[in-house]
């Protein structure tokens, strides 16, 4: 099986790319359907802390951390705007700029529930 490799900012306008996602993973439904609940209730909810925690202290190294893990982890299912946003957000950490940082969580948020609603209205 040949995986598909992505370039940055792939995809921006999609919250999730589905026929790729399906391709990786054999077309099981309930494998894409068990990838995207635990990114949207186990990863998303520690990463938002996690984020939060860091604007707060101001560390922008683990900011950093935090918003590359998560583009690697959107990517990787193929949910673009969150892995786009993380990727504006690790470049804002990697600036220092803690402050817009803070003001963008909300959009990260919002790009959560789109894909919740999202994958309540297709799987």
């Amino acid at each position: 099986m040949q995986i598909k490799i992505f370039d940055t900012n792939e995809r921006p306008d999609i919250v999730l790319d589905l026929e790729r996602l399906k391709t990786n993973c054999h077309g099981n439904l309930d494998v894409v359907a068990e990838l995207l609940d635990h990114l949207l209730q186990k990863s998303a909810p520690r990463w938002i802390a996690s984020l939060e925690e860091g604007v707060q202290s101001g560390d922008s190294e683990h900011l950093q951390g935090v918003c590359h893990a998560m583009k690697g982890a959107a990517a990787t299912v193929f949910s673009w705007r969150i892995s786009n946003l993380a990727l504006e957000f690790e470049q804002l950490a990697h600036k220092g700029e803690v402050e817009i940082l803070k003001q963008r969580i909300p959009d990260l948020q919002q790009a959560f529930a789109e894909l919740a609603q999202w994958k309540t209205d297709n799987l």
